[in-house]
């Protein structure tokens, strides 16, 4: 109920004005079955390590039978020789009764029970690890969904301006005219470029309406047509980690590669399991049992004529067809693979940690460069428009200096969008992603 609570209050506040990140992040969160499975993963883990422990406890087992024997008719005089008198039973069955407790523990396999738990460990730190990289690629996609429907606003936007900016050129353009103080080629510029706005337009609203339903995709909701605004917050340039840092924080952060030094873990326990398998095996067991032809013969069995018996059993394999040596160097070339498969994801993913560093830093240059060129783009348009109501500027060169602006002002909009992207991704390589974002769990 808490957590409908939560999913509700954040819509009924989000769709009415527009929605901030944090909040799209957490009903993706709570909503997106992809988490719900991996939640559910951590818990089937959870219970394979609690039926790890069976090897190490007692096992305690109550059986009873009844069984009746049938052979041919047998037939037996008893004699009674106080009273001179004897006594004919004939009989064709045999009845039998039996009930009986008995406890058995395993004393030493070689260490097998010991690793096995050890195993449904290791097993349940991946779970917990594949749940974390489940959150942080959920997190990433609304992230860059967000971002792409506030990319999509803030372009559709700059195509819309420039409409205004065309509509209000050819009504200029059109009012020289019929004075007779430009050419009819100066109207047709104008109107050319008056319609490849409303061309440009059209494209950015259907961006922008596929860019919202990507949205609602990524946080888990369906899309009914509901209105939606992404708040725009100014970029600022994050702290840039150094080489040693990303080194440091993907050892020690990064699920994927924490998941590769487990499962080199699970390689040594596999190998001491194997190997185990080669070792004598110490049985015990106890058993309490008795029998009578009917039950209530049983019972009195049970009281004062039962039996109890005491066992100790050791097993040494000897010969097995090669099976235990071959699965013995199994885990072992396992094990070195496993050791190879994490060198190998670390070098890569220190590599693209590398390159996104180097593009954050670039980014970091050409953004207030990318500023400046939209600053000088509007003041350029506006002294040109000025120049042209005097007769001092052609058609051609405000038209040239309105695409200008729309490129500068485009080329900022998607460098912007881009380095956020790459900011999140970072702190997805690096593993820290997902700790920005925690939910209060019931």
């Amino acid at each position: 109920m808490k957590k409908i609570f939560l999913i509700l209050s954040l819509l009924s506040g989000l769709f009415a004005q527009g929605y901030g990140l944090v909040d799209c992040i957490n009903i993706a969160l709570e909503g997106k079955k992809t988490i719900h499975s991996a939640e559910l993963g951590v818990a089937s883990a959870e219970q394979g390590l609690k039926g790890s422990y069976s090897g190490l406890l007692p096992s305690l087992s109550a059986s009873t039978s009844t069984g009746r024997t049938q052979f041919p008719e047998r037939e037996s005089i008893s004699y009674d020789f106080d009273n001179l008198t004897s006594d004919t039973t004939v009989t064709s069955h045999y009845d039998n009764m039996s009930a009986g407790i008995s406890l058995s523990q395993t004393l030493y396999n070689g260490g097998r029970s010991w690793n096995q738990v050890k195993q449904a460990k290791s097993q349940l730190e991946i779970a917990k690890l594949n749940q974390r990289t489940t959150k942080i690629q959920v997190i990433q996609n609304v992230i860059r969904s967000y971002y792409g429907l506030l990319k999509a606003q803030q372009l559709h936007e700059v195509t819309v301006k420039n409409l205004e900016m065309s509509d209000q050129q050819v009504s200029l353009v059109k009012k020289q005219y019929d004075l007779g103080v430009v050419k009819r080629t100066d109207l047709l510029k104008a109107e050319v470029a008056q319609g490849q706005a409303k061309v440009d337009v059209l494209n950015r609203q259907t961006n922008l309406e596929n860019a919202r339903r990507v949205l609602f995709n990524d946080m888990g909701l369906q899309d009914f047509g509901q209105p939606i605004t992404a708040v725009e917050d100014e970029w600022v340039v994050p702290p840039i980690p150094t080489s040693s840092d990303i080194l440091e924080l993907l050892k020690t952060r990064n699920p994927n590669l924490l998941i590769s030094q487990v499962r080199i873990n699970l390689g040594e326990v596999s190998y001491k399991i194997a190997k185990g398998m080669r070792l004598p095996s110490l049985n015990s067991s106890v058993s309490y049992s008795a029998n009578g032809e009917n039950s209530e013969e049983l019972m009195d069995a049970l009281k004062d004529d039962w039996s109890l018996g005491m066992n100790i059993s050791v097993s040494v394999p000897i010969y097995t067809g090669n099976s235990l040596s071959v699965q013995q160097h199994q885990t072992k070339l396992s094990k070195q693979q496993s050791e190879y498969d994490y060198i190998t994801l670390l070098n890569d993913l220190r590599v693209q940690g590398e390159l996104i560093r180097k593009t954050l830093e670039n980014y970091s240059e050409i953004i207030p460069l990318n500023q400046a060129v939209v600053a000088s783009a509007e003041e350029d348009l506006k002294l040109v428009r000025e120049r042209y109501s005097l007769g001092s500027a052609t058609i051609l060169e405000v038209l040239d200096a309105q695409v200008s602006l729309i490129r500068s002002n485009s080329t900022l909009i998607n460098t912007i969008h881009d380095a956020r992207i790459q900011e999140a991704n970072l702190k997805a390589l690096l593993g820290i992603l997902d700790l920005e974002y925690q939910i209060e769990e019931d």
